[in-house]
């Protein structure tokens, strides 16, 4: 679904199944707009560059802009892989090329700079103009800044409030202004059968919390089972009267009864990052 009031300007326009575009969303990309399916782009987005692509799943919230000084240049492209979300008054700036990769979230009120420069270089001030590189499966937080030349690694979580103006290795949490580099080697960890068990059990119990608050008044009754095998994890039942429900957690797939209650719990397991895709945007249900 794409607002009438939505802008879409480009040579090449690509745009998948079941992809939201709403309100006041202006994207201005001479070459191409790609953007994979299941994919929202809430309102108020301006996006201004030479090329622009993105994965399935990719959830831009209002404000994001991306764009501003030397967007229309030859290197001005951004390259976003699946399942990434950007969060509320995100900028980035392709002056050079910007890529980010699967699974990674970018936070509210990021900034990511791929050129600074103002005062006169003829008079030994300095410029910085170069690509900005973020791998896959990396929380890139609230308030953060990104300098241009900067790579992060795959894997990396990142202290709000940074300012990152050197690259990042795998698997890494770091933090500060300038962002250093706190802990080495620490992502992905790999849970046992009981920590994964508590940590989903915890989720259920705020979930149905959630239900009660939203006065969700169905008979609803929810499940973790273990799997056979020592390292991998479970399954999720949800039962609504005779009706069922069941989420792999291992193979992150979902089977069964789907309602508006079942995709709630879809949605809630995918704000714990915990994210299951079954052909369609994620969606809760509201107050």
């Amino acid at each position: 679904m794409i607002s009438k009031n939505a802008i879409l300007e480009t040579e090449d326009l690509q745009i998948g199944k079941n992809v939201v575009i709403g309100d006041n969303v202006e994207i201005r990309c001479p070459e191409k707009i790609h953007i994979g399916d299941n994919s929202v782009l809430t309102k108020d987005i301006k996006i201004n560059c030479t090329s622009f692509e993105a994965g399935e799943y990719l959830f831009m919230c209002e404000r994001v802009e991306i764009g501003r000084g030397g967007c229309y240049g030859p290197n001005s492209r951004v390259k976003i892989g699946k399942h990434v979300g950007i969060f509320e008054g995100t900028v980035i700036n392709p002056s050079e090329e910007v890529e980010i990769g699967d699974d990674t979230g970018i936070g509210g009120d990021v900034m990511i700079w791929t050129h600074g420069a103002w005062l006169d270089v003829l008079q030994g001030f300095p410029a910085d103009f170069g690509p900005v590189k973020i791998g896959s499966n990396v929380w890139l937080p609230a308030r953060s800044i990104v300098l241009p030349n900067v790579t992060i690694g795959n894997d990396v979580v990142i202290g709000i409030n940074s300012i990152i103006n050197r690259s990042l290795p795998n698997g890494c949490f770091a933090a500060g202004s300038p962002c250093k580099v706190i802990k080495e080697n620490v992502y992905p960890k790999e849970l046992n059968q009981d920590e994964k068990a508590n940590i989903i059990e915890d989720i259920i119990k705020d979930w149905l919390k959630l239900c009660e608050f939203k006065k969700i008044t169905r008979s609803i009754k929810v499940r973790y089972e273990k799997s056979k095998f020592h390292l991998e994890s479970g399954k999720i039942f949800l039962n609504q009267s005779h009706f069922e429900t069941i989420y792999d957690i291992e193979e992150r797939t979902i089977e069964g009864y789907v309602n508006d209650v079942s995709e709630d719990l879809r949605d809630y397991l995918r704000r714990r990052g915990i994210k299951i895709y079954n052909g369609e945007p994620f969606k809760s249900i509201k107050l």
